[in-house]
């Protein structure tokens, strides 16, 4: 078995652009108390969806491919470990989802 990422420039640039549009989106909700926290979730969505789109292989014919990114699986993988790592990072940095201060 041979290990190889077959993403064309397109699907790369997909996959960076869906990346950073997770990241952002995670970032806008609720309260966050650092500044970098999109980066880490959209660097999570991102490595989720390579692999979701490229090793899982029983995945690959389950909806359309684009320059070699299989869409679906590609969603579905960065949603679960991206929302899995924002909630993480959100709670261990002790932001919340809800706007606005907590009072006592």
């Amino acid at each position: 078995m041979e290990l190889t990422i077959a993403l064309g420039l397109m699907g790369w640039a997909t996959l960076v652009a869906a990346a950073l549009l997770f990241g952002v989106i995670m970032q806008l909700i609720g309260e966050t108390k650092t500044g970098f926290e999109w980066l880490i979730d959209g660097i999570a969505f991102g490595v989720g969806a390579l692999v979701a789109s490229e090793f899982i292989t029983a995945f690959q014919e389950t909806g359309p491919v684009f320059d070699g990114l299989a869409l679906v699986p590609a969603l579905i993988g960065g949603l679960v470990v991206g929302i899995v790592v924002e909630v993480a990072t959100r709670l261990v940095t002790g932001g919340h989802y809800t706007q606005g201060t907590m009072s006592a």
